[in-house]
């Protein structure tokens, strides 16, 4: 009898264990302090020493870990930092930092002014120089990269006994600025950044935050003694938002960027989302080569995108804001430009009859909502076929592919500070006389570009058509969170509830 038990016991047993063998067991440690923030990202860069290629995401290590001299606060203005005070002279031409007197690094050593200075020195040899233009304007900079003279004897960086004065070589409106960017954050051994998962522990950190540990799936933030935000934060990666958002929905992630569009009406019912103002912005480049489009019908179709995008913006208000009109979103602030653009856009007219029309567009989530729309738009209220082609955005340099569409739906990042940039980068879709107003522009010192902008909205040729957003979801651990000017998230703002 008992054989008849043990056997048929013993034969389940070896099921058991044999089915166990195929079930894939999740050694994850979940368990997470209460005063522990979980931020969510989709990628982890073990390269931090450039920010070429970087996302603003991957940034955001540098800015939690490194403080610059100065930076850019949530609107905008430049806010001293590692720096108490800035002494403009000789009409700009001359800048001197005065340092804080409580500025350390991770170690607890005070930061130096020349520990500033040779950071200056190696981000000078190691950044690509697109990312530095700012400081190769710096007095024998540029000779020094490329391989001329010594740096303390050739380039005009100095210090003193609490002061770092760097003198350029003409007057740069837009070097304060450009200095609050994330690769201008102070850091020892730069070249050693190019390997973070080896050396995170050899480091000395500037920011808020040091490292203390570093995968390829998670990143711990210790907060130094002096720094301000939680005590940690662990940047956990997720494959896509999708995944993360089920994670946040079960109390594993507190911090998701840019959650799925289709979650952003119900986590703002909740008191979970926070909306940002962004850089991304969307602009209609509409042909008019010899065989494209007529100015009355580029004017014709601007004012039902126009009227199309303030539909698809109240569909979806948290995700982008019209331009109506502005080239920038800072210019909606001019409301007596604001009106007159409005005015114009809105001009009788008549659009010639078409059965079709081509969209060119680079494939991204934002571009196809925003392109589906169009399609039904332009069939409901114009009886218009609008077809439209998403490609990588390397095909829109495709001069020859640009020129077989009727328009093209160019993303791109806009900054009233940054026009003469701004305009360079949509040298592409202009034409010949474009082309030379901007030259000239440049030429002449222009800051506000304004021949080249009149031109482009009185011919239509490109127009602005919306701006993008940047959301967070927040969990309830979390009652503030915030993004710097530069984009850039700044734990410190971060409040634990639970702390």
């Amino acid at each position: 009898y008992m054989k008849k038990i043990i056997a048929p016991l013993i034969i389940g047993i070896f099921i058991v264990i044999f089915v166990l063998g195929f079930v894939e067991v999740d050694n994850t440690d979940t368990s997470v302090s209460s005063d522990t923030i979980v931020y969510s990202v989709t990628s982890i860069a073990n390269n931090l020493e450039k920010v070429t290629g970087l996302s603003k995401r991957e940034e955001d290590i540098i800015c939690a870990t490194s403080k610059g001299l100065i930076k850019k606060n949530s609107k905008g203005e430049i806010v001293s930092e590692l720096a108490k005070e800035i002494n403009v002279k000789d009409d700009g031409i001359e800048y001197e930092f005065i340092l804080n007197d409580n500025i350390y690094w991770s170690n607890g050593d005070k930061i130096t002014p020349d520990d500033i200075k040779g950071f200056f020195k190696e981000l000078i040899k190691s950044e690509d120089e697109e990312n530095i233009k700012a400081l190769l304007d710096v007095y024998g900079a540029k000779a020094f990269r490329d391989g001329e003279g010594s740096f303390d004897k050739g380039v005009a960086i100095t210090t003193g006994d609490n002061s770092i004065k760097i003198r350029l070589n003409k007057k740069n409106d837009e070097f304060l600025d450009d200095l609050t960017k994330p690769q201008y954050r102070i850091r020892k051994l730069l070249p050693v950044w190019g390997n973070i998962k080896d050396t995170y522990n050899e480091l000395l950190y500037s920011g808020d935050y040091m490292i203390t540990a570093f995968d390829d799936n998670k990143v711990t933030l210790l907060k130094n003694k002096w720094g301000e935000g939680p005590s940690t934060i662990d940047l956990v990666k997720d494959d896509n938002e999708e995944l993360a958002m089920a994670s946040f929905e079960i109390g594993k992630r507190d911090v998701v960027i840019n959650p799925p569009n289709s979650q952003l009406e119900k986590l703002k019912s909740e008191n979970k989302l926070l909306t940002f103002s962004s850089d991304e912005s969307y602009y209609l480049s509409i042909n008019s080569d010899d065989n494209g489009l007529p100015l009355s019908s580029r004017r014709e179709i601007y004012k039902h995108i126009y009227k199309a995008t303030d539909e698809f913006m109240d569909n979806n208000p948290e995700r982008v804001e019209s331009a109506e009109g502005s080239y920038f979103r800072e210019d909606k602030e001019d409301l007596t430009k604001l009106q007159t653009r409005k005015v114009t856009i809105n001009q009788d007219g008549t659009l010639e009859k078409m059965d079709s029309l081509t969209l060119l567009a680079k494939d991204s989530d934002e571009s196809r909502d925003l392109c589906k729309f169009l399609v039904s738009w332009f069939k409901d209220n114009l009886s218009i076929n609008l077809k439209y082609s998403l490609v990588k955005a390397e095909d829109l340099d495709d001069l020859d592919l640009l020129k077989r569409y009727d328009m093209v739906l160019i993303d791109i990042e806009s900054n009233s500070n940054e026009k003469k940039e701004f305009y360079t980068e949509l040298s592409t879709f202009l034409n010949d006389s474009e082309k030379l107003i901007l030259e000239k522009e440049i030429n002449d010192g222009s800051k506000d570009f304004k021949h080249i902008e009149e031109k482009l909205f009185n011919d239509c040729t490109i127009i602005p058509v919306m701006f993008s957003n940047e959301n967070i979801a927040i969990s309830s651990k979390v009652s503030n969170i915030s993004m710097d000017g530069n984009g850039n998230v700044e734990f410190s703002s971060i409040s634990n509830k639970q702390k």
